[in-house]
């Protein structure tokens, strides 16, 4: 929507939006923000407090009077830890469309990566040195065409799965690692494209290849979701 704001704006019509992603807003650079500091699918706050809600808005509001943007102002509130987050939240689907391609799955799991990363300092992404719409069509090529090379294709799978745990972790519920894999494997993309292509590494005559298949590339405790031999 940041992005957006600035062809309504060519238009003549000022725009103003509410961040919750400081990091991505500062990159859209938009005509007018509000950076807030409330959980993800509350850019309002607090449930069921509209004077609270009300104070945001008008912020927001008060905003599109500036004309020396790009501009990001940070709200002074905060919410206090103790405060009642139950109710309504705005929805998300992480689940795959019928229409995704793994690039557009990694794609759409970049802004949890990015806040993970935020709330963590850290990451265990960059071994393979790409980008991670770069290194999912590396496995779609290798699920599709010829394969690549077994080094540079493990060290892509590795930064995907953990971008995708990463990711997880900073979900609205993010539950534990357990059931963060458990999604991982369950209901993602990634994991099909890697259970598409174990078969075809398995195969390969190199040995490289048949190491990842058969050893690395599928945990031990995924390993009943290949079809059967």
């Amino acid at each position: 929507m940041g992005a957006l704001g600035h062809f309504l704006e060519r238009e003549g019509i000022p725009t103003v939006g509410i961040s919750l992603v400081r990091e991505h807003t500062e990159t859209v650079r938009p005509p007018r923000a509000l950076w807030v500091t409330f959980e993800l699918g509350r850019p309002f706050g607090i449930p069921d407090e509209p004077a609270f809600q009300r104070r945001v808005a008008h912020a927001a509001l008060d905003l599109l009077e500036r004309t020396d943007g790009p501009l990001i102002a940070d709200y002074p509130e905060h919410v206090a830890e103790e405060a009642d987050f139950t109710g309504w939240a705005c929805p998300i689907s992480l689940a795959p469309l019928p229409t995704d391609t793994l690039t557009a799955e990694i794609e759409r799991l970049a802004v949890w990566y990015d806040r993970a990363v935020a709330a963590l300092g850290r990451t265990t992404v960059g071994v393979s040195g790409l980008d991670m719409p770069a290194a999912g069509r590396l496995i779609a090529v290798a699920v599709d065409g010829p394969l690549p090379a077994a080094q540079p294709l493990k060290q892509a799978i590795d930064d995907l799965k953990a971008y995708y745990l990463e990711a997880a972790s900073a979900f609205p519920d993010p539950g534990s690692s357990r059931t963060r894999k458990a999604w991982l494997w369950d209901e993602t993309l990634l994991a099909r494209s890697l259970l598409a292509l174990q078969p075809k590494l398995s195969a390969s005559a190199d040995p490289q290849h048949k190491i990842l298949g058969n050893l690395t590339m599928i945990p031990a405790t995924e390993r009943h979701r290949l079809p059967k031999a």
